[in-house]
């Protein structure tokens, strides 16, 4: 799963610092590199929080809204699956039709793995 939000980018005498309008706060890095780096796990961990405590995420601002003098603004891809405290999985008892389950168990489709698959697709996580 992942989501992509503008990171606004500071320069300062000793590096870069990050903040990503919507999740409050911010990070920074002696470098660009580590300044991307720490942004990515940052938007990351805020997403997952985010997600496990059942908050809406903040809408994705259009990355030209932003107007910076002392840096530049970019897009951030992160990936907060990683972070989710709640992983756990639970069981599903679905109907489906019985010749598609013939079919399927012909081919050995994993079932828990093909409906997780469907759902994600299906909201787009």
């Amino acid at each position: 799963m992942l989501k992509s939000y503008p990171a606004l980018f500071h320069k300062m005498n000793n590096g870069f610092w990050v903040e990503i309008p919507g999740f409050g706060g911010g990070t920074q890095g002696e470098d660009i590199e580590e300044a991307i780096q720490n942004a990515i796990h940052m938007l990351s961990s805020a997403i997952a929080i985010h997600m496990d405590e059942g908050i809406p995420l903040p809408k994705t601002e259009d990355i030209n809204s932003f107007n910076i003098q002392d840096g530049f603004v970019t897009m951030i891809q992160a990936n907060p699956v990683p972070f989710l405290k709640n992983g756990k999985t639970v069981r599903k008892n679905v109907t489906v039709p019985e010749w598609i389950v013939k079919m399927a168990d012909k081919t050995n489709v994993n079932y828990s793995e093909v409906l997780t698959n469907a759902l994600r697709e299906k909201l787009n996580v």
